[in-house]
Parts: C-alpha cells; sequence; structure tokens
C-alpha cells in the first residue's frame, strides 16, 4: 500500500474536526491482508450524520463518505465507474449528479478537503 493507513489517528483527527460531535466506531473487520471499517460521525447540529467507510488491501484504499440527514445529501467515493472525471477515480455524488471531487484517498489530508465542502453544503441547507 502506498500510503500509511492508521484508523486511530484518522479517528482522532474526525474528533478534532469542529462539525464533529461524536464518533462511533460501528465495524472493524481485519485480516492478514485486508480489513473493512465502518465509521459514524454524528454531526453537529446531531440531526447530520456522515457514514465512512474504509476497504484497505495490499495496494489500494477504497473509501465511501456519505452525508445524510433524513436521506442521503452527498457522497464521495473511489469506485472506478467515472474515467472520464479529472481527478479518476476520486468523485462526488450530490443532486443526481456526479462530479470529480478533489480528494486523494488519503484520509489524514481528505478530512480537512470533505469537511469543507460539508460545512457549505450544511450552510446552504438551512
Amino acid at each position: 500500500m502506498r500510503h500509511k493507513f492508521d484508523l486511530n489517528k484518522i479517528i482522532a483527527e474526525l474528533e478534532d474536526t469542529p462539525l464533529v460531535g461524536k464518533v462511533e466506531l460501528l465495524l472493524s473487520d481485519e485480516i492478514e491482508t485486508r480489513g473493512f471499517y465502518k465509521l459514524r460521525c454524528v454531526l453537529i447540529p446531531s440531526s447530520y450524520k456522515l457514514d465512512i467507510k474504509f476497504i484497505k488491501t495490499e495496494k489500494d484504499l477504497i473509501y465511501a463518505y456519505q452525508l445524510y440527514a433524513d436521506e442521503a445529501m452527498a457522497r464521495w467515493d473511489n469506485e472506478p465507474h467515472y474515467p472520464d472525471l479529472a481527478n479518476f477515480p476520486h468523485h462526488y455524488h450530490r443532486k443526481g449528479k456526479v462530479a470529480a471531487s478533489a480528494l486523494s484517498g488519503r484520509p489524514m489530508q481528505d478530512i480537512k478537503k470533505l469537511f469543507s465542502v460539508i460545512l457549505e453544503i450544511l450552510e446552504s441547507d438551512k
């Protein structure tokens, strides 16, 4: 794997994020060559949640971040199914549209970028 994956550091970074009220580890399933993790962040205000899924393999980190309240509001992932987008395979789903995202698959760097966009979404949702 090109980038070190440290779940404890990721959780600490999320807990230090001002929009996050609570971080829950819902699932951690690891074997020697693969790990699957699911986190839920209860945001402030608490009607908003962010679910995070990571699949760590020897070569890749597959991720999905989904923001929701009563229904899904936005999702960022790196499933390789939009090859024509800039920054492939990283993309963003919002209001039925798909666009390139600025995420890189490096959670410690992506968290700040992600929450910058989430803050914009929450502000526009008022």
